[in-house]
């Protein structure tokens, strides 16, 4: 027996050797001391202790020390695994929201996409406009008059509603509205944003399209009290654009449910990247929602 415990004293002396060594090692090649290490030396510290007093026959002073330092080293890997779960869960978070992001990349480029084939429907459109306009010539005035007025109620259908003079803030708007309509939901939309922003384009996509899914989220539901009127504007400030939206809303949960909040993280993060903020609030059934970005400056790259 005692042979085993010379073995024993011997492997755990060596292991506290080792980690000392890897503590040092660490420190002078990354000049950053390593904690978890740290709380790895404690294990085998207590465990020497603890098998060096199995030489006495009553309680010693190593025996205490050994049970100290082992609780000492539960208490610690308690701390340390629920800390990892939390990071766990914040990285789980930041891939949903990566992910949200991705996908408003996506729509951002499905709406430029739009925008290139409506062009292209536009120009055909001039094409046949230049066919009305030899039919004139040619003296049919009664055809041409008819082609004119089909072809300018097709133009209608297919232009995008003027919110603002930036074409994919329009389509993104156009498609929200009609979003709006299909829930019985009023968008009231006042919207003063010019032509040149820093915003990039994809985010400004991502800022309204974000902005408004919260306020149809919320806002669905209420239909039977009253039809809920979600109401979307902007102001530039200085060198600033604040975009403020408010919604009627039940009141907001503490914690989101799962698969929620996402936007308001995005929408946040945005806000963040160029030098503003975002605030929310809750106050008599209505929900506002805010976010100023610095308008002024260069374009930057999304």
């Amino acid at each position: 027996m005692e042979k085993v415990m010379i073995v024993l004293s011997i492997a755990l002396v060596a292991l506290i050797a080792t980690t000392i060594w890897v503590i040092l090692w660490r420190l002078a090649q990354k000049k950053s001391f390593p904690f978890l290490i740290l709380l790895f030396l404690i294990l085998p510290v207590g465990q020497l202790f603890m098998l060096y007093s199995f030489k006495f026959e009553t309680w010693t002073v190593f025996w205490l020390a050994g049970v100290v330092l082992n609780l000492l080293a539960d208490l610690l890997l308690l701390i340390y695994t629920i800390s990892q779960e939390r990071k766990t869960e914040a990285e789980e978070e930041l891939k949903e929201a990566q992910h949200r992001m991705e996908m408003e990349r996506a729509h951002y480029e499905a709406v430029s996409e739009r925008r290139e084939k409506l062009s292209e429907i536009r120009l055909d459109f001039n094409n046949r406009l230049e066919t009305v306009a030899r039919l004139v010539d040619e003296g049919k005035d009664g055809a041409a008059r008819e082609m004119v007025a089909a072809l300018a109620a097709q133009i209608n259908k297919t232009s995008a509603s003027p919110f603002c003079g930036i074409p994919v803030v329009n389509a993104v708007l156009a498609e929200k509205e009609k979003a709006c309509e299909e829930a019985s939901i009023g968008l009231s939309v006042e919207l003063n944003i010019p032509d040149e922003l820093a915003v990039s384009p994809m985010h400004l996509c991502s800022i309204f399209s974000n902005i408004l899914d919260n306020a149809i989220a919320a806002s669905r539901g209420l239909q039977e009290k009253s039809k809920p009127i979600i109401r979307l504007s902007s102001l530039v400030d200085g060198d600033y654009l604040f975009i403020k939206a408010t919604n009627p809303s039940e009141k907001p949960k503490s914690k989101p449910a799962p698969g929620r909040g996402y936007g308001l993280r995005i929408l946040a993060e945005l806000a963040r990247r160029y030098g503003g903020g975002f605030q929310s609030d809750y106050s008599d059934g209505i929900f506002t929602a805010v976010i100023s970005l610095m308008a002024a400056g260069p374009p930057v790259e999304a």
